[in-house]
């Protein structure tokens, strides 16, 4: 399943010119599931003016401008309604012995009419998600939504509430309610209930909806911006409430300037491609460029396709080139994924959000591959007291099973990098920890990711000494 955190870096890394994204991590925003206790009845199929149209008929009174008498409206609010009738044969609209006409039911008037009278509001229960970080009921259901222990557990940074207080009535209105009731009715076609009134909420659990947080810091590093994902789109609703109760400050988050770029040996400094020219040609292979209004589909689809197939193949030929900060988790997914011969990490921390069931799973199938390699390296000269011991526990029970892995706390200060096959990443990117760093300080990290095979034989030669060495200790 993809990352949805990568999905939204990589989607709206750009949202902010003159910002790059400084940190992208899975949010929770807090939700109160309620039960209320309420009295709803199905929804009236009729309008309420041809409703009593129907109604009136039935009674007797068959004259447009005597309909319109009792219900106290003007003749031509009525009339549409005889006409609405009309169109669905519920009525006939005959000549009268007086030289007028009158509205006389159908069978079919007779037995809307029939069912209008069944309708009786009953009390019941009815359950609804409600955003405490916007203070109103919103459209998900308890399939959406996880506990805090499961957020914590997965490294999503918990947003504050509005408000500290429990729901009340007076902040769950049935035409709101209707309003996201009516949306679920037509998508799923069940039968239309109205609620007609919220007597008392009777629970009010709180749980939480996974969101994207992605912040972003200026290029002269004095501003900060920030931007929620909820449900795979900008939520500018919930920025401004994040806003109104604290913004980032009320997060913790930290950003910081970058380190600034990866120090590498001169010829490859020479070769790197820059940022903004990896990230255009990013957005050309992920979004086909338009074509001019004038160009047949059908050549516009071709061109879309050749424009980004040219450009993804433009970005796999870099043999130097920038790394932007989203692409970190995609290329370690990449790492585990396809690496056939070698896979080698260095990371200062280890931490239970990254090393999860998935993340084993992931490296038990790529070390079931028997020409490979794995090497992981944690510490580099960092606080081990930082460290998960369940995640590293998890990597050394692997590392038992599978005697090709190598876990090893390298004291040293070391750069972090990421090597795989061919390809070797360099960056300040803290792979094992990045969705939950222990000082939520974060940085627009840009890393270098170099093709050349001789430089990558150089740093995996050099990383897997100092892994042996310290392995032997």
């Amino acid at each position: 399943m993809a990352d949805t955190t990568i999905i939204a870096a990589r989607r709206y890394s750009d949202q902010h010119p003159g910002y790059r994204l400084a940190y992208a991590g899975e949010a929770a925003v807090p939700v109160s599931l309620l039960t209320l206790d309420v009295v709803a009845q199905q929804r009236k199929k009729l309008p309420l003016v041809d409703e009593f149209v129907l109604r009136l008929a039935v009674h007797g009174i068959h004259k447009i401008s005597n309909m319109a008498a009792v219900l106290g409206i003007d003749e031509p609010t009525v009339s549409d309604a005889v006409v609405h009738q009309l169109s669905a044969e519920t009525i006939e609209y005959r000549p009268d012995s007086l030289g007028g006409h009158k509205v006389l039911l159908t069978y079919g008037g007779q037995r809307a009419v029939e069912e209008l009278s069944t309708v009786t509001p009953q009390r019941t229960e009815y359950q609804s998600a409600f955003d405490r970080l916007l203070w109103k009921p919103t459209p998900h259901s308890r399939s959406d939504l996880v506990s805090r222990a499961d957020a914590e557990a997965l490294g999503m940074l918990i947003l504050p509430s509005a408000r500290t207080a429990e729901v009340a009535t007076s902040d769950v209105t049935p035409r709101r309610l209707n309003q996201l009731l009516h949306q679920v009715q037509q998508d799923n076609g069940s039968p239309e209930v109205e609620l007609l009134s919220v007597e008392a909420i009777t629970r009010q659990p709180r749980l939480y909806l996974p969101a994207v947080l992605l912040v972003f810091i200026s290029d002269t590093a004095d501003d900060q911006r920030f931007n929620l994902v909820v449900d795979d789109t900008l939520s500018e609703p919930h920025d401004s409430a994040l806003h109104l109760v604290g913004g980032l400050e009320r997060t913790k988050i930290e950003i910081a300037p970058a380190v600034g770029e990866p120090d590498l040996p001169a010829p490859l400094r020479q070769q790197r491609t820059p940022y903004d020219a990896v990230r255009d040609l990013q957005r050309r292979a992920d979004t086909p460029l338009p074509a001019d209004d004038g160009t047949p589909s059908t050549v516009l689809s071709h061109t879309e396709r050749h424009e980004s197939v040219t450009a993804r193949a433009d970005l796999d030929a870099l043999t130097v080139r920038s790394v932007p900060l989203f692409e970190h988790r995609e290329l370690l997914m990449t790492a585990l994924e396809t690496a056939r011969t070698r896979f080698l990490l260095a990371t200062p921390f280890v931490r239970d959000a990254v090393v999860t069931g998935d993340f084993i799973a992931k490296m038990e199938t790529l070390l079931r591959r028997s020409t490979l390699t794995a090497h992981i390296a944690y510490g580099l000269g960092s606080d081990l007291t930082h460290n998960d011991k369940s995640a590293l526990g998890r990597l050394r029970t692997l590392a038992r099973r599978y005697p090709q892995l190598t876990v090893a706390h390298v004291a040293e200060r070391n750069p972090n990098i990421l090597i795989f096959d061919d390809t070797w990443v360099s960056s300040g990117f803290d792979w094992l920890s990045f969705r939950d760093q222990p000082t939520h300080t974060y940085r627009p990290e840009e890393g270098t990711l170099v093709r050349d095979k001789a430089h990558v034989d150089e740093q995996y030669d050099h990383y897997v000494a100092l892994i042996a060495r310290a392995a032997r200790h």
